[in-house]
């Protein structure tokens, strides 16, 4: 009977563990990834939201998908968000430090220049990239070996330039 009991219980757990997307809980799985909270204020949850929606819709798949947001200053010293819908691991070459997690879909934070390009990386992007794979879980594709990075980094993005008074515009890159 003992061993019916031990195997039923280990036989869930299996089961438990194969159906998870990403490592759930709080505080996260790992220290080198910080958690963030993005949605301080109504406009930017409310950006968030349709910026997920429009990614469900239109380019993410069987429950794959995450964005990837690069956060700069342009030149006048408005905060910019560039938003970008990701189904690879891309991620990885460039492992941003921070992540949020905006009504249960995953969000990569990376300090950007003011052309949008994400800054380097600094620290163990080994470390780094172990710890944003246990908070990812599945969500991604394993990025095919030869991409034109114009088509993946591009597709589907948005810029958002908030104003000093609350206000927001957004744009479409070039």
């Amino acid at each position: 009977m003992k061993f019916l009991i031990t195997w039923y219980c280990l036989l869930n757990l299996g089961i438990g563990v194969y159906r998870t997307n990403a490592q759930p809980g709080y505080p996260p799985p790992c220290d080198q990834a910080k958690q963030v909270k993005l949605d301080t204020d109504e406009n930017k949850r409310q950006i968030l939201l349709d910026f997920i929606r429009s990614c469900k819709e239109k380019y993410w798949f069987n429950n794959k998908g995450i964005i990837l947001l690069r956060e700069h200053q342009n030149a006048e010293g408005k905060q910019c968000w560039l938003l970008l819908p990701s189904i690879d691991d891309s991620y990885k070459d460039n492992p941003p430090s921070r992540f949020a997690s905006f009504n249960g879909d995953i969000i990569l934070i990376s300090d950007a220049y003011s052309n949008g390009r994400a800054k380097p990386t600094a620290g163990d992007r080994t470390g780094l990239n172990q710890c944003l794979q246990q908070i990812i879980g599945d969500r991604v594709y394993t990025r095919p070996t030869m991409q034109r990075e114009a088509s993946r980094m591009y597709r589907g993005s948005l810029i958002v330039v908030f104003n000093l008074d609350g206000s927001y515009e957004k744009l479409l890159p070039l």
